[in-house]
């Protein structure tokens, strides 16, 4: 007995010893390699030129709890905030590969759609709570309750703030963040909610809510205005209805409103209508198409096309509690809806429907997604819940295809809630997907295509908030030609300035701390020829450490413009002019004349000169000689 139980302690302390070498390993391994290890057995399917990253478990997951999901994402900086129905996670993304939880903030109510301003969070609350704070408790609708939208502050990180707390009659089920495009001191914030049955304040249409956030003093954020935007016309009526397993939604609020406030323009998806509102005044958003759509169930969300001439719709079939991915529901419902935006309004021209069939026991539908930004394209990245993450080429509307994916298998087991990715979003040239129970993926996309994708360094991102992405950087630089315009320029330090005509020449380049936008992608070119001569990185305090670039020849003599150009910083250069010397003599050419090049002609005549001259000389000194002989004689 003794000897058995000394081999049994013997055994488990050489478990105990690998279990904490594994820990140490997994400590230790590099954060692709982790990707995996983190993970469950549950191994992901991953499509071409996409590489799985990252996985950090969701913080707030308590079993397969529905009150512990995670929902949406917003970019601050190096900071992701993760929405959750118990409150928000900030993690620290300065390195994608493994980023790093800096605080989970406990405040439950409901999906917890979040957006980011700076230090600020905004946190939609739409389950109707005893009051605004954190530790309240969820009550009947019909019961006296408060929902609307919490602001907190997040400038220390580690140390959030609840700031300020604005009550809507309908509460917020998500919210879209809108700049004042007269001041950059305050923002819009679009209350999307709609009406769920029995309800002591929400029942009806809803109205779009405005509220009104200085961003310097959150805690006087009011509500600023309201809004019907279907103008009484009746909701999405019976005869509209579609048979089967989910029936089109009635109109009673919008679900989603996706801004483009660089075109004034905006989509909304009101759970049975679209819309193509204007937003030249965001305070008085007005309709300019509306549509409908009898394969759509449930208008989810929208997404426009760079050049805001397109836009996707998600349509969640089902309100994302059944698998519509499977033959059962057809090629068109559940799926996303591509339109053309003209003078005539919206006109529908394909549809995409994930082409990966799912099994039973998953929730699979149309959800969240947004634009990458890749030139002359129009591709997004979207969520299919359990169906997994999709990147849809929509450059030709009529035929959208898969480029890639991501997709994990079922748990086994049906969720009694829904589950899956929410939302998948590009930021800083990776994808970040939330994930319902699981916590939160990173991926990469690898694919050539996508290499101007990733020289975007955002300062943020809020995805309901589609930014205007110009593609500067990519053209060579307009240099101006007179003094005065270059003047201003910033100046790029090079040494040498001056270098001799030769078939290349070896410069060094420069610039001090401020100069650029830390971080970001940043290009050396040659003017002449108006090439890339190095991509490099800035630093963090936004300087060009000094880097060696090579002209290329043939430099001939002349004065020539050496940029530096950043993505993020474009269209300011810094400008550094290169002199071309004339050509130096050679040894030989300074001992023989001093290296002037004299014509033919000149050289015989002075060659004659010198000939003559010498002769009288040499006849003088024969006189001389001959006189010296004839006295020396006598």
């Amino acid at each position: 007995m003794g000897a058995g139980r000394l081999r049994r302690r013997a055994r488990s302390a050489a478990i105990g010893a690998l279990v904490l070498a594994a820990a140490v390993a997994l400590l230790t391994t590099p954060a692709d390699e982790r990707a995996v290890a983190a993970s469950d057995d549950r191994q992901p399917s991953i499509g071409p030129g996409l590489e799985w990253v990252a996985h950090r478990d969701n913080p707030f997951r308590q079993g397969d709890d529905p009150d512990f999901i995670n929902s949406d994402l917003a970019f601050t900086g190096d900071y992701l905030v993760q929405g959750n129905f118990a409150g928000f996670s900030i993690w620290d993304i300065a390195d994608p590969a493994a980023p790093e939880l800096v605080n989970a903030v406990s405040c439950p109510g409901g999906q917890g759609d979040v957006s980011a301003v700076g230090g600020l969070v905004f946190f939609s609350v739409d389950e109707t709570m005893s009051d605004d704070s954190c530790e309240a408790a969820r009550v009947p609708e019909t019961e006296p309750n408060w929902e609307g939208l919490r602001i907190f502050d997040i400038s220390d990180p580690t140390a959030p703030r609840y700031a300020a707390a604005v009550r809507t009659r309908c509460g917020s089920h998500t919210h879209t963040v809108v700049p004042d495009p007269a001041s950059s001191e305050r923002v819009f914030v679009y209350m999307n909610a709609y009406s769920r049955g029995a309800s002591l304040n929400c029942t009806g249409r809803n109205p779009l809510q405005i509220i009104e956030v200085p961003l310097a003093a959150p805690e006087d954020a009011y509500v600023a205005g309201e809004l019907d935007l279907f103008d009484d016309e009746t909701a999405f009526g019976a005869e509209d209805r579609v048979p089967g397993g989910a029936e089109t939604k009635t109109t009673t609020g919008c679900h989603d409103i996706t801004a483009y406030p660089a075109k004034q323009l905006a989509v909304a998806a009101c759970r049975g209508d679209g819309l193509l509102l204007s937003i030249a005044d965001p305070l008085a958003p007005a309709v300019l198409a509306h549509v409908r759509d009898p394969a759509v169930a449930f208008w989810h969300s929208g997404i426009f096309d760079n050049e805001a001439t397109r836009v996707v719709f998600q349509d969640e079939l089902g309100d994302g509690f059944i698998n519509t991915c499977s033959p059962a529901f057809g090629a068109d419902r559940g799926s996303d809806g591509a339109w053309l935006i003209g003078d005539g309004g919206l006109t529908k021209v394909g549809t995409f429907k994930l082409p990966r069939t799912q099994s039973d026991l998953e929730k699979c539908v149309a959800h969240s997604g947004g634009l990458i930004p890749v030139p002359d394209r129009f591709i997004i990245s979207q969520g299919w819940l359990e169906g997994g993450v999709s990147i849809i080429d929509f450059t030709d509307p009529a035929a959208p295809i898969e480029l890639t994916w991501f997709d994990r298998p079922d748990y086994g087991y049906s969720m009694d809630f829904t589950a899956g990715i929410w939302s998948v979003y590009p930021y800083r040239g990776y994808l970040y997907a939330s994930d319902m129970y699981e916590g939160l993926e990173v991926l990469r996309l690898t694919d050539p295509l996508f290499a101007d994708a990733a020289r975007y360094d955002d300062a943020g991102l809020n995805p309901q908030t589609q930014p205007e992405y110009s593609w500067v950087w990519r053209e060579a630089p307009v240099v101006p030609s007179a003094a005065a315009e270059r003047a201003p320029l910033e100046t790029l330090a090079v040494e040498p300035a001056t270098v001799e005509p030769s078939p290349s020449a070896v410069v060094t380049v420069s610039l001090p701390a401020g100069s650029l936008t830390p971080g970001e992608t940043t290009d050396v070119w040659w003017m002449p020829t108006q090439t890339v001569l190095a991509t490099l990185t800035a630093s963090a305090d936004g300087s060009l450490p000094p880097t060696e670039v090579t002209l290329p020849g043939a430099l001939e003599p002349g004065t020539y413009d050496l940029v530096v150009r950043g993505d993020a910083s474009a269209p300011s250069i810094a400008l550094a002019a290169v002199e071309v010397s004339q050509p130096s003599p050679s040894p030989q050419a300074a001992e023989n004349g001093g290296g002037v090049d004299w014509p033919w002609w000149l050289i015989v005549i002075v060659l004659v000169l010198v000939g003559g001259a010498t002769a009288v000389v040499i006849a003088r000194r024969r006189v001389v000689l001959a006189r010296r002989r004839r006295r020396a004689g006598t």
